[in-house]
């Protein structure tokens, strides 16, 4: 028997399980005229998605605010059977910013605003998380009644590339990505820039560029064409911005032992400018 804490709707509520550990339960009118308090058997229960610690409990209470419920619950199904089915080890916020991720899709699709990524193909040297975008996608379009097309299998594999934790699976080869996340965290320490309620979708979309950017690393680079004025007036308007964003740029630039595009160096200080805007 579980004890509910909180009820959801007819078919959901958040429950304590063994060792005072709180998840989330579902199954058809499992909690109908239930209420805080009340006992729940444990074989009416059709899905129960762990809330392992204070973390996951806050990100879920934080999307519940934003998200209809139903695409948290698919979020949630998607990780959890991602953790279970491949053993893959994920860093806790990927609960929060795969399922957004998700939802945002969803809409643009809705509103006939979706763009193809222009993401490489992945599937070879990450086997692994393509192999879970692909069940991802199948799950999405399974239970939020879409279609989402094949190009969400890689957005969503480097969601998983991103959130995964360290010290469970042994590398073969040292990963660029890991190392240079690391500087990058170090400088943005230094500067007193953290990942924060407010800014939390700013810092992932860098993670998320930096690991992309690494991955890149050993490719012929790409050109990009922009206007050498909008790496001036970046400068003139956000000099804060733009000197670390500098500073980032130096490291990466010393670590990959080449000289970077300068097309990176406005990037970063774009990212870096939107966490200054968000820092509280």
């Amino acid at each position: 028997m579980y004890r509910i804490i909180q009820v959801l709707n007819n078919n959901v509520a958040i429950i304590r399980i063994e060792n005072d550990e709180q998840a989330i339960a579902m199954g058809k009118g499992i909690v109908f005229q239930k209420k805080k308090g009340d006992l729940l058997k444990k074989e009416e229960i059709s899905k129960l998605f762990m809330l392992r610690n204070k973390e996951s409990q806050q990100n879920f209470s934080s999307l519940l605010k934003d998200l209809p419920l139903n695409f948290i619950t698919t979020g949630y199904e998607v990780i959890d059977t991602a953790v279970r089915k491949f053993n893959y080890p994920v860093q806790e916020y990927i609960y929060v910013t795969l399922t957004d991720h998700i939802y945002w899709s969803y809409q643009n699709q809705q509103k006939g605003n979706y763009e193809i990524s222009r993401l490489p193909d992945m599937s070879k040297e990450y086997p692994t998380e393509y192999a879970i975008g692909k069940m991802a996608v199948a799950i999405i379009n399974n239970r939020l009644n879409t279609y989402f097309p094949d190009d969400e299998i890689k957005r969503i594999a480097l969601h998983f590339i991103n959130a995964k934790r360290e010290g469970e699976v042994t590398e073969e080869v040292a990963d660029p990505r890991q190392d240079i996340v690391k500087l990058v965290e170090k400088v943005l320490k230094q500067k007193n820039i953290h990942r924060t309620e407010e800014n939390k979708n700013f810092y992932d979309r860098l993670m998320i560029h930096l690991n992309y950017f690494a991955d890149r690393l050993n490719q012929p680079e790409e050109q990009v064409i922009f206007s050498k004025n909008l790496e001036t007036n970046i400068k003139t308007d956000y000099p804060n911005a733009y000197e670390i964003g500098n500073e980032i740029y130096q490291l990466i630039s010393d670590y990959a032992g080449r000289k970077l595009s300068d097309s990176e160096r406005v990037y970063l200080a774009i990212h870096i400018q939107r966490l200054l805007r968000k820092k509280v």
